[in-house]
């Protein structure tokens, strides 16, 4: 029981980036696969689980989200990133580089592939791309 209690406060301080950067996430511990419990933490911390697609947003705004693939759990926002005045797009983008400085891990608009975002905490996000508090 014990046990249990210190997974769910390990869990829910990733998910909080309490006392732990929310970055990339192996949800096995000890051959056990913690992506269910996780999933229902999210649920339980305020986070719906919807696409990309699913969310409105405005230029200046961002949510928080979580990508949970398999076992791994990919924190980042769900934004619309702008290419010009009539051209942008609204994605995914986990806080994971690659090699050129993109998202590691991005999901599309129309994909329909699910992700776990905190409606309830939009932030600001400058049109020049810089994030700021809100």
């Amino acid at each position: 029981m014990e046990d249990e209690v210190q997974v769910i406060e390990a869990i829910d301080a990733i998910i909080e980036g309490r006392n732990v950067e929310r970055f990339v996430h192996d949800l096995i511990l000890d051959g056990k696969d913690l992506s269910g419990i996780f999933k229902e933490r999210l649920s339980q911390a305020g986070y719906t689980e919807t696409t990309v697609g699913g969310i409105v947003l405005g230029f200046d705004e961002r949510v928080p989200a979580f990508l949970v693939r398999g076992t791994i759990a990919y924190f980042g926002w769900i934004f619309r990133e702008r290419f010009t005045e009539k051209k942008d797009r609204q994605l995914f983008g986990s806080v994971a580089k690659n090699r050129k400085g993109d998202w590691s891990i991005q999901v599309p608009f129309n994909s329909t592939e699910r992700v776990f975002a905190r409606l309830s905490e939009k932030l600001g996000y400058e049109l020049d791309g810089s994030f700021y508090p809100g």
